[in-house]
């Protein structure tokens, strides 16, 4: 089995990242960049509409076909029900990040990003610091939270991925 598989993404990329690395253990090394949130912590602080922002279209159609006129947080749920069950539960990104551990993982959000919440962010990296700890691979977790940034990956933090991949990837 290779140990050089590597995965980035952004954005969606980076849910379908944790999502991939936490079920594929042949994915190595993990980077998802501003993708990283608690679906559940959005729910419960009423903190969803810029994730469902990406979405709009398919989810107007549905509040739509549902004869829903001001969808609110309760057929968010309905929704995510519908279109990812367990996105908010057992699939959600605390859960799924600890099962990454203890392969090395670097998390990187914004601290401004409406799509991704910090203190959702925060509650899935605590979560996955919890068990990287308890694995005794502290080093093979990192977080960048991008100050003063929405939802975009600056340069630097593309540099810090690009190391990350160099130092746990080499044959």
């Amino acid at each position: 089995m290779t140990r050089r598989i590597g995965l980035i993404g952004i954005s969606k990329g980076g849910i379908e990242t944790y999502l991939a690395a936490a079920a594929d253990e042949r994915i190595a090394v993990a980077v998802p960049c501003i993708g990283v949130q608690s679906f559940h912590w959005a729910l419960e602080n009423n903190d969803w509409q810029g994730r469902i922002g990406t979405i709009q279209t398919a989810f107007d159609a549905i509040a739509k076909d549902a004869g829903v006129a001001s969808p609110g947080t309760k057929f968010v749920k309905k929704f995510y029900d519908r279109v990812v069950p367990g996105i908010d539960g057992e699939f959600d990104g605390p859960e799924m990040l600890t099962l990454i551990a203890p392969r090395p993982l670097l998390v990187i959000n914004s601290d401004s990003d409406n799509h991704t919440p910090l203190p959702g962010v925060i509650e899935c990296t605590n979560a996955a610091q919890k068990v990287y700890r308890a694995d005794g691979a502290e080093d093979h977790f990192s977080v960048i939270i991008q100050k003063n940034t929405g939802h975009q990956v600056r340069p630097e933090s593309e540099h810090a991925a690009i190391e990350w991949f160099v130092k746990w990837l080499k044959p």
